[in-house]
């Protein structure tokens, strides 16, 4: 086990999206707003968790690492339930469970934000872009909201609450399927490619890929 949450005060708390850092430093976006260690935290919010004991036995320290609230994320739809970093540059790769408005940019459920931030923690500044439209690529229903992202060099690993049906592939919400772009923003154009098919029992809230 690479993390055990209930040794750090994590009963309770379901986690809807994750990303694995540099030193095994872990971001975590919650289903809903938590107290963890006297840290309020909104379901648009990221906390940072910094081990000094990974594992079966973690223990470590939280910190509020992104506020949503400082930078548009307000209303309720605007839950982070997709999460990664930009290994080249730190941006922040983020999907909500809906609709979600942030500095004249419009996204849906099924789309990826990038945030490019100048501070983060408390008082969390910087700019975003609309990083991949959904709907460009034959992601439409209900079900095809994206809830789990990763980063293989230039593709997306993807995962969604439901069934979805793109070119060349289709599966479950517990099916990881690939994403090599053409083009990004508001023009999203590739092609798709199956990944793991069936990787957990349950739908899949988050991945995290290791070279």
């Amino acid at each position: 086990m690479f993390f055990d949450g209930s040794e750090v005060g994590l009963n309770g708390f379901r986690i809807d999206a994750f990303e694995v850092v540099d030193n095994n430093e872990i971001l975590f976006s919650f289903e809903e707003p938590k107290n963890i260690n006297g840290i309020q935290v909104d379901d648009s919010d990221i906390v940072k968790f910094t081990p000094t004991s990974p594992g079966d036995n973690s223990s470590g320290s939280f910190e509020l690492y992104f506020d949503g609230s400082d930078v548009g994320l307000t209303q309720g739809d605007e839950n982070i339930d997709g999460l990664s970093v930009d290994p080249l540059t730190g941006d922040l790769l983020i999907s909500t469970i809906g609709n979600a408005s942030v500095s004249g940019i419009s996204s849906k459920d099924e789309d990826i934000l990038r945030f490019n931030s100048d501070t983060l923690g408390s008082n969390t500044s910087g700019t975003w872009s609309l990083e991949f439209d959904g709907s460009d690529v034959q992601l439409k229903t209900r079900n095809e909201d994206i809830d789990a992202i990763g980063i293989n060099g230039e593709q997306l690993l993807l995962s969604t609450t439901g069934n979805f049906a793109v070119t060349d592939v289709s599966g479950e919400n517990r099916d990881v399927f690939i994403f090599n772009p053409n083009t990004l923003g508001s023009s999203t154009s590739g092609t798709f490619e199956e990944f793991f098919s069936e990787l957990s029992d349950s739908d899949i809230s988050g991945v995290h890929f290791l070279a």
